[in-house]
This record gives structure tokens, C-alpha cells and sequence, in this order.
């Protein structure tokens, strides 16, 4: 069964107020809204395709997602309201994403999440992992009035050996992970100016989900060092934000399949990271999704054959976010449960010394 954490316990301190915090909370609010940042390149700003015929046959392309609810209904047609043709929305997991074409930490798009908000580069109507994350994260919400924020924050093209770059790897700094970390920031300063219904709800950062790695793997050296810049980004990013222990999913770059070379490098060095012998101090934090099983086949099999773009194949995008989400969730709901367990004996130390 699933435990409702208390959100207005915040220190020792705070403990002894428990009673009038919760009392000043707004009573509609049973949790706080929980806040997953989604950071990585192209393949997170995402590319698969929603909508689009085949030239040579005049119907719908294979593995698009009209495609998927039309012929795959039992998995796919809830994202679609049958009667009217409107993609569902999801008012219970809000989207929010950055603007692609500068660092400014400034969302660009944002609203209750559905098929074609925040996926692609502007114009394209494209879905990212968001759609998939979104409904996998939505089991958090268990109260009416739960919701979630996924903050996307994505650019095509870039590499974690530069562009990314985490301080901790040394050299410079990437301007793409200080611009993350601005937006992060940024966003979280101004959610009721994105959300002006949310004013007043108190918000958790609760996770941090990366796909990225193409880019690395062109590149011998920065293959070999992708690991360590790995670990290095997910110890950097909890610094930064300022969350020791911040839940992170990574999904692997198996947009390729089975290939071997760097290609299966970068799987590798996504997987070593979550590996408790190698990363001890990851255990319980950190975990890795395989995403090489939802590689599919090249067109006609797929929208196209673009392999670094999961050949625009929107069950793989749905399948990735998907699965990002599901390890995310199990890493949340263990981390409040030490929380909890811990709330617990503090509640008993106090109690103990206030007899």
C-alpha cells in the first residue's frame, strides 16, 4: 500500500510547529506538486512522429501515434478521446519546456500534458518520452487534487563531454548544463506564474531523468569518458540543485539496438552507473532503464530511418518515458519511506523529550 508523506514536515524544529503548518497549508493540497526535471539532447526533446501518410501507399505510416491508437487500441487508445479525435489530457501531470533556440531560463510551452505539447523542435507535431513519463509518474498522485510538473529541458545535437559538461569533470564548464541548472532554478521561483492555479501548493523536486548520449558516441574519447562525466553530472546536479540523494533516471541510448561498438559503449557506461558494486554510494538512487528492447525496425516498419532519432518510432519514444518513469516512481516511493521511517523516530525522540 502506498503512504501519503506528510509535506509540512520540513526539520527537527518544524516538527514542533507540525500543527500550525499544516494548519496555515491550504486543505485541498495533500502533497505538495512533485517536480521531475527531463534533461538530455534531441531524443528527449523527442521525435516521434504523431501524424503522417506514407507517399508511396497514401495511409497512415507505421508506428506513428494515430497509427498505434488505431491498430494497438488496448495500449494505446487512451491517449485519444475517440468521439471528438482530441489527444487526452492529463490534468493531473502538468508539462513545462524550455526554449530550443537559446540558454534563456525561460519555459517556452507549458500546460496540462498531452500529445504534441512539448515534443519537437518547434512546428513539428512530435512526442517525446514526456507523454509516456507523464502517464507512468501519474500513480504518484493519490489524493484528487495530486498533481505532478514534468520540466523538460532539452537541445538537440549535444554532447555530455561538452555541452553538458558537469563541473566536477573539470575543463569547462558546460554552458548547457549551467543553463539547465538556471532553468531548474528559474522555474522553480516562478511555478504560479506558469500555473497561477498552483498558488499556494507547496513544491517538491523529486526526481531528475536523463536521456542523452548520441552525440558522445562519435566520439572515441568522449565514449571512453561518458561514464565518468555520467557520474560525475548526477553528483553535480543534487550539489546544484541543492537535494542530496535526488532520485535520478537514466534512460539508455538504445536507439541503435544491439549494435555493437560505441554505440553499446554508452549503454554500457548508462548501466554502470546504476551498478551498486561500482557506485556504492548511487545505491537505491540511481537506476538505469535498458531501453534497447524498444528499438523497432526502419521504415515501413517505422515513420522513417532515422536511428538517432529512434527512426521517429512514437511507441519507442512512448516506451522509453515510459519505463524512465517506472524506475523513477519505485526510487520515490522508497526514498519517502525511509523519510517516513525516519519522521517516525524523530517524531518519537521529540515526543520523549517534550514528557
Amino acid at each position: 500500500k502506498m503512504v501519503a508523506i506528510p509535506f509540512c514536515f520540513r526539520s527537527v524544529a518544524g516538527l514542533l510547529l507540525l500543527s500550525a503548518t499544516c494548519a496555515e497549508a491550504r486543505p485541498e493540497f495533500k502533497q505538495p506538486l512533485r517536480v521531475f526535471v527531463l534533461v538530455g539532447q534531441s531524443n528527449m526533446v523527442g521525435h516521434g512522429i504523431i501524424e503522417a501518410t506514407d507517399d508511396n501507399t497514401g495511409i497512415e505510416k507505421n508506428a506513428t501515434l494515430t497509427w498505434l491508437v488505431d491498430n494497438v487500441p488496448e495500449e494505446y487508445g487512451m491517449l485519444q478521446n475517440q468521439s471528438s479525435g482530441d489527444w487526452t489530457v492529463r490534468q493531473d501531470v502538468l508539462i513545462a519546456c524550455n526554449r530550443r533556440d537559446d540558454l534563456l531560463p525561460i519555459m517556452s510551452d507549458y500546460g496540462a500534458l498531452h500529445a504534441s505539447l512539448c515534443g519537437g523542435d518547434r512546428g513539428q507535431y512530435q512526442i517525446g518520452p514526456e507523454l509516456g513519463f507523464g502517464f507512468a509518474v501519474s500513480g504518484l498522485n493519490r489524493h484528487k487534487g495530486d498533481k505532478i510538473l514534468a520540466m523538460k529541458i532539452a537541445w538537440g545535437g549535444k554532447s555530455l563531454a561538452e555541452d553538458f559538461r558537469p563541473p566536477s569533470s573539470g575543463g569547462a564548464v558546460g554552458p548547457y548544463y549551467e543553463s539547465m541548472i538556471a532553468n531548474v532554478k528559474a522555474t522553480l521561483a516562478n511555478i504560479t506564474g506558469y500555473f497561477p492555479n498552483e498558488s499556494g501548493r507547496p513544491v517538491k523536486l523529486s526526481g531528475f531523468v536523463w536521456h542523452q548520449g548520441w552525440n558522445d558516441g562519435c566520439d572515441v574519447n568522449m565514449t571512453a569518458e561518458y561514464e565518468y562525466n555520467l557520474a560525475n553530472l548526477i553528483r553535480d546536479v543534487r550539489l546544484d540543485l541543492d537535494v542530496p540523494g535526488l532520485p535520478v533516471s537514466i534512460g539508455a541510448s538504445g536507439m541503435a539496438g544491439r549494435e555493437p561498438g560505441r554505440r553499446a559503449d554508452i549503454v554500457a557506461a548508462q548501466m554502470a552507473v546504476s551498478d551498486p558494486s561500482k557506485y556504492p554510494e548511487f545505491d537505491g538512487t540511481v537506476a538505469t532503464v535498458d531501453t534497447r528492447p524498444f528499438y523497432r525496425d526502419p521504415y515501413p516498419a517505422s515513420p522513417s530511418d532515422l536511428v538517432y532519432h529512434w527512426n521517429n518510432n512514437a511507441e519507442s519514444y512512448w516506451l522509453v518515458g515510459k519505463g524512465m518513469g517506472k524506475a523513477i516512481v519505485e526510487l520515490v516511493l522508497r526514498r519517502e519511506m525511509k523519510e517516513l521511517v525516519k519522521e517516525r523516530a524523530t517524531k518519537d525522540v521529540v515526543s520523549s523529550i517534550l514528557r
